[in-house]
């Protein structure tokens, strides 16, 4: 069995209440309280949007891996109490909350009370490529597992960098890091899709704290949905959902009314 096919099978066999998920973004606005995290996986057949946790004025975070809700839900709970980033990963790191730790990924960014604080991890488990890098001045963390290489990461965050409106800086990193080869199982020999779901998802300083409830849905179009909820899925070694994802932005961008 190739490499390929024995991780497809892994993922497969996982239980629906943990999967393996990629590459992400998060980031804050320390000025206006914005808060939001875009990603990419080549998890089939889902939407991987339960990723992200969204506190506006407080925080945010990524919770990615081998994860399940009871993960992104302390993260989210912590992040709604304000408690510093960095609080926040001792708490989840600690064995006695999580046996399962290095099998996990986290990537979290707390404001208030002084300069943001930005805290990831990525625990010894995960699957090559894994890591994280991140920018505290700019208030951003990027993250990933089962990479091409390192440079999926770097490219992401080199390229949040020349934005500055938020959700174009999240929008404009995840192209980057799909541009440098993304999700390792989505490539072939005659397929380069680095992706098979992608979303961005914002929600604005005052609007009301947002995960989505479980996994593999999105609430995009809901009543539930954050300002920003965009997330598309696509086949296996079918279209790049990324470049999906740039055309629905593009089209939200040129309606919407940014402050």
């Amino acid at each position: 069995m190739t490499a390929f096919l024995w991780l497809l099978a892994l993922i497969l066999a996982v239980p629906h209440s943990a999967r393996l998920s990629t590459w992400t973004v998060a980031a804050v606005d320390p000025a206006t309280g914005d808060v939001g995290v875009a990603g990419a996986s080549c998890v089939p057949g889902m939407h991987i949007d339960a990723v992200a946790a969204l506190v506006p004025g407080k925080g945010v975070a990524a919770v990615q891996a081998f994860w399940d809700l009871e993960n992104r839900n302390k993260v989210y709970e912590l992040l709604r109490a304000g408690i510093p980033a960095d609080e926040i990963l001792r708490r989840v790191t600690d064995r006695t909350f999580d046996r399962g730790i290095e099998d996990r990924q986290y990537g979290v960014i707390t404001i208030g009370n002084g300069p943001a604080k930005v805290a990831a991890f990525t625990g010894k488990e995960t699957m090559a490529w894994a890591g994280s890098q991140h920018d505290s001045a700019l208030s951003v963390t990027v993250q990933g597992n089962i990479l091409v290489g390192p440079e999926v990461v770097a490219n992401a965050l080199q390229s949040f960098k020349s934005e500055r409106v938020l959700s174009d800086r999240l929008m404009r990193a995840l192209e980057a890091g799909s541009a440098a080869g993304g999700d390792l199982r989505c490539n072939n020999n005659r397929v380069r899709q680095t992706a098979s779901t992608a979303f961005i998802l914002v929600a604005r300083s005052g609007d009301p704290p947002y995960a989505a409830k479980d996994l593999g849905i999105t609430d995009q179009g809901t009543s539930r949905a954050p300002w920003l909820a965009i997330s598309v899925r696509e086949p296996a070694f079918g279209r790049n959902p990324v470049v999906e994802l740039r055309k629905r932005y593009d089209e939200w961008r040129r309606k919407v009314v940014l402050r």
